[in-house]
């Protein structure tokens, strides 16, 4: 997962952000991630509380300009790299990286070191939502554990941004007050982009939409199956799937090999294109599946989905039903491709039905998913329990 910094030049804050910004000496906020997106760097201009500077190891999509990068974000090449880096940056709080992977044990453990030796608070966000028995097995999980018991002592807030990764911080003997549940690294959702567009002509071929990972956890075979299965009652329905991934290849030859018509795979498109691409789609499709390693987490797609006013066809993989209400979408079986096609179906059918639900998923996400309020409300948590 990334966190990032706010940029000064291509997501200009407004004019009273930016002025309130630097009007007083702020404590300084270093965030570390290993991979950065743009998704999760734009919101960060409603940042107002806190100097921030950003560690990260790769640009992980490969979606940011050159106007993304500026002298707050800093690469670092290895945990030793980094702790140093930490220590000369002097913050008054770091941001250490998910902790429930032995990949990053390094890099979570640079952070402690950084902040002992800077006299530095640590926050700790986890998404990780996955029993740690099943994921890693008993002994395994058991190590970890026992090792990640220091790392939360360090730190002063835990940021949980789904139930199973409450419940696995628990296990690790935490102390409940020392973990909140709020988005920390997924903001949400920047509404200045992600908004209902209601001009579309509805006399258009009817769009679903699918962006994401194009892999087999994702659901997309299980998407190709449901849409090919209500063909012949919306003949003019589109598939639009856009990103790239291991089964893109695969896709493109069950395409071919059964001749399922009006599927488009769009390959990677740009996220500050994303808004764009949703205002032209009826209906987002996210069938996530349930493996051993992996459930989904949050389902970033599915929010921005639901903030441009589109009733969101998902499945109950992981922490999909925590973020998307009934009202706003269908939520089925997993891995059911009739389940799926069904849902298709009742929408399709009814686009007034499907309106209505739109409508309500943009309501909830700009109640709950709101980039700027949600940044102000971890801000404001940060200050209380660990700046003094």
């Amino acid at each position: 997962m990334g966190f990032a910094p706010g940029r000064k030049n291509c997501r200009r804050a407004p004019e009273s952000l930016r002025s309130r910004r630097h009007t007083i000496t702020q404590p300084r906020l270093a965030l570390v991630s290993i991979g950065i997106r743009r998704d999760l760097l734009a919101p960060l201009v409603y940042f107002s509380k806190f100097e921030l500077v950003h560690f990260y190891k790769k640009n992980v999509y490969g979606d940011l300009t050159a106007d993304d990068f500026d002298s707050t974000l800093r690469g670092y090449h290895s945990p030793r790299d980094l702790e140093q880096q930490l220590v000369r940056a002097q913050p008054t709080v770091i941001q250490g990286v998910e902790p429930f992977s032995f990949y990053t044990q390094p890099l979570a453990w640079a952070c402690v070191m950084a902040a002992r030796k800077t006299h530095a608070a640590l926050v700790v966000p986890t998404f990780e939502n996955r029993p740690l028995d099943v994921k890693f097995g008993k002994l395994r999980a058991i190590v970890l554990r026992r090792v990640l018991q220091f790392y939360f002592a360090r730190a002063c807030l835990i940021f949980a941004l789904n139930n199973g990764a409450r419940e696995n911080v628990l296990q690790c003997h935490v102390a409940p007050h020392k973990i909140v549940r709020a988005l920390w690294g997924t903001w949400g959702v920047d509404t200045r982009e992600f908004f209902p567009h209601n001009g579309r002509n509805t006399n258009q071929s009817p769009i679903v939409l699918f962006t994401g990972r194009l892999h087999e956890e994702k659901g997309v075979f299980v998407l190709l199956d449901a849409f090919q299965a209500i063909q012949h009652e919306f003949p003019e329905a589109r598939l639009v799937m856009a990103g790239d991934g291991p089964a893109r290849g695969k896709l493109a030859q069950e395409i071919a090999q059964h001749n399922i018509s009006n599927v488009e795979l769009r390959g990677i498109v740009k996220n500050r294109d994303v808004p764009a691409l949703m205002r032209q789609a009826d209906l987002f499709c996210a069938p996530s599946l349930t493996t051993r390693k992996w459930a989904e987490q949050v389902g970033m797609s599915a929010l921005q989905a639901m903030a441009s006013g589109l009733p969101i066809v998902s499945t109950r993989s992981g922490a999909i039903p925590e973020y998307i209400p009934e009202n706003a979408g269908i939520l089925v079986r997993e891995n059911d491709a009739g389940a799926l096609a069904q849902a298709l179906r009742e929408l399709l059918t009814h686009p007034e039905r499907a309106r209505e639900m739109g409508r309500r998923a943009a309501d909830y996400a700009r109640m709950q998913y709101d980039a700027q309020k949600n940044i102000e409300r971890a801000e404001q948590l940060v200050m209380e329990h660990c700046v003094r």
